[in-house]
């Protein structure tokens, strides 16, 4: 059945890369008067999966505080609040590229509904989507707040499926970790990976990813034919 409906993650799907989220957390700790090299904030990362301390999603501003704490510094809201500050910054500067506007106008002309269901909580999404005259894109957007389970539980993906009023075998989730694909399965979707974060493609194929792409510019031909 062709799809109808797509609900995408926002940080590392729709904007954002593991190289991205490395500079970031440099920069931040660089304020700080600390040290930490590209290799060490990807191996932090890396070893939490490895440890399962984050087998399905890795919080990217908590790996920053997990770097400042093996250096002795224990003022984890503020490295939070600091990485969060460079982020915004860095989102204003570059605005959401053409590449992702181009993609999400030709998915609305051909009648695809889209959604999001994404950790980020909901005043931000809203702010920073407003900000990128992105909002009308989007028919239903789900953080964590509101509802009872998350990711990887069925229940988010369930919600923006009721309100696009279609079936979830009509419906693709696109994500960059394990949760979105395992979230999506259990709500009965299709599910397509993008391991442009932290996670490898065997990662989120063990997940439940029915497909992997190396970029969003692939979902038209699979999506429109």
């Amino acid at each position: 059945m062709p799809s109808k409906g797509i609900i995408f993650d926002f940080d590392g799907t729709l904007y954002g890369d593991w190289r991205l989220w490395i500079s970031l957390i440099e920069e931040t700790l660089r304020e700080f008067n600390l040290s930490i090299t590209a290799y060490e904030a990807l191996e932090q990362a890396r070893n939490e999966i490895r440890t399962g301390g984050a087998r399905e999603t890795v919080k990217i501003s908590g790996i920053a505080v997990s770097l400042a704490r093996e250096q002795g510094l224990e003022r984890d809201e503020e490295v939070r609040s600091r990485f969060f500050e460079k982020l915004d910054a860095k989102m204003d500067e570059t605005g959401p590229g053409n590449d992702l506007i181009m993609l999400l106008e030709q998915l609305k002309e051909n009648g695809i509904i889209m959604g999001i269901v994404t950790f980020v909580r909901k005043t931000r999404l809203t702010r920073r989507l407003d900000m990128w005259r992105l909002a009308d894109y989007f028919q239903c957007t789900v953080s964590p707040e509101q509802v009872a389970e998350f990711k990887p539980s069925p229940q988010p993906y369930l919600k923006v499926i009721a309100d696009f009023h279609l079936a979830p075998k009509e419906c693709v989730v696109v994500g960059d970790e394990p949760v979105d694909m395992l979230g999506g399965k259990r709500a009965g979707t299709r599910t397509i990976g993008l391991p442009q974060g932290f996670y490898s493609r065997e990662e989120l194929e063990e997940a439940g990813a029915d497909s992997i792409i190396a970029s969003l510019n692939a979902l038209p031909g699979i999506l429109l034919k």
